[in-house]
């Protein structure tokens, strides 16, 4: 397996996104493993970046790779359609669309990450509401997490995959300007201001949701009100330390 080192974001605890290409790709290819270390990504899943060369285009991992196994070259660059540039015949996954259509929608959006966490499916298969319960799952507001469900767009004859232009423009449609929005039988896309941001609500969406499961099973869960979502965290702070430990774990195995 290929040894990874973690880009050094000791000047970068401010939040901001890397000015240059390279710098993004490194962070995309750490948050994979990063990901993978927290049960958001499996063997499937993905992860992109927008590019600071063409903020029409992003980066995101070829199709076929493990997250885990990600590296730099695995990463592919795809234009404002989803389709791969400069391949060298490499395809990308089936499901870029949810990317290409969420960054065409939303151009405050730098980083999307695609996730079949198990922890959120129950919220977009019944009417229970995901909200946050947790001050560090802020981001998902004091309103329900929207659910996107793909026989709206493609019918009931569906692929249940997000495979194709239109279904891209129509989940983008359903995330609106949240920050997570769920798929019915299928996982959940959320997305940030930075790839730390969206790597941190990757992680929180997951722990919000069982917690709030948890606390379902036990009686009415207290949800966080208007004033309490209203804030923020350092969250390139807990970006540092978990691509540390990836990467200790990966050095190690």
């Amino acid at each position: 397996m290929e040894q990874y080192s973690p880009p050094n974001t000791s000047q970068r605890v401010d939040g901001t996104i890397p000015p240059t290409d390279e710098e993004r790709i490194a962070e995309l290819v750490a948050s994979h493993h990063v990901l993978y270390d927290h049960g958001v990504l499996d063997g499937f899943g993905h992860l992109s970046v927008r590019s600071a060369a063409d903020a029409a285009h992003f980066f995101m991992q070829r199709g076929g790779v493990v997250p885990d196994d990600v590296t730099a070259g695995d990463v592919i660059e795809y234009d404002e359609n989803g389709e791969p540039c400069r391949a060298g015949g490499r395809t990308g996954p089936s499901e870029r669309y949810i990317h290409g259509g969420i960054y065409r929608a939303r151009p405050d959006v730098m980083a999307v990450v695609h996730s079949h966490t198990d922890a959120v499916l129950p919220f977009g298969l019944t009417g229970a509401p995901l909200k946050a319960v947790l001050h560090t799952a802020y981001f998902l507001g004091s309103d329900p997490a929207p659910v996107f469900d793909i026989r709206e767009v493609m019918g009931q004859d569906n692929t249940m995959l997000v495979d194709n232009p239109v279904a891209g423009a129509a989940l983008a449609r359903t995330l609106g300007d949240r920050s997570v929005v769920l798929m019915r039988g299928h996982g959940m896309t959320v997305v940030g201001p930075t790839v730390h941001d969206a790597v941190f609500r990757a992680v929180y969406t997951r722990v919000n949701a069982r917690a709030e499961m948890e606390a379902l099973a036990l009686g009415e869960p207290v949800f966080l009100n208007g004033f309490e979502v209203d804030r923020g965290d350092p969250v390139s702070i807990h970006w540092a330390w978990w691509a540390a430990q990836a990467e200790a774990r990966r050095a190690s195995s």
